[in-house]
């Protein structure tokens, strides 16, 4: 299917993937600095969590804003890393 213009889902949307994708959205614009892989990944992590809950939906906004704050701290730790960075041989 190349043009999805006309394209109706089969399936509506559940609230809770209108919810992670909104939040995938805040957090990519909030955390500009963490890669975008690394936000969804959080978020889709947070709601594992929030699933095992009985308000789901409630308690992901925040699982999921500490995931992201989580994976920017370490983001941050891996660009601050001397190692990484690119060795100067002596010849």
């Amino acid at each position: 299917m190349k043009n999805f213009k006309y394209y109706i889902p089969m399936f509506p949307i559940s609230k809770a993937e209108q919810l992670k994708s909104a939040l995938v959205k805040r957090f990519s614009k909030e955390y500009a600095d963490v890669a975008s892989r690394l936000v969804y990944q959080a978020v889709n992590e947070a709601y594992a969590l929030a699933s095992s809950t009985g308000e789901p939906l409630l308690v992901l906004p925040v699982l999921a804003e500490e995931k992201v704050q989580s994976a920017a701290a370490w983001s941050a730790r891996q660009r601050s890393t001397p190692w990484l960075r690119p060795f100067a041989l002596a010849a």
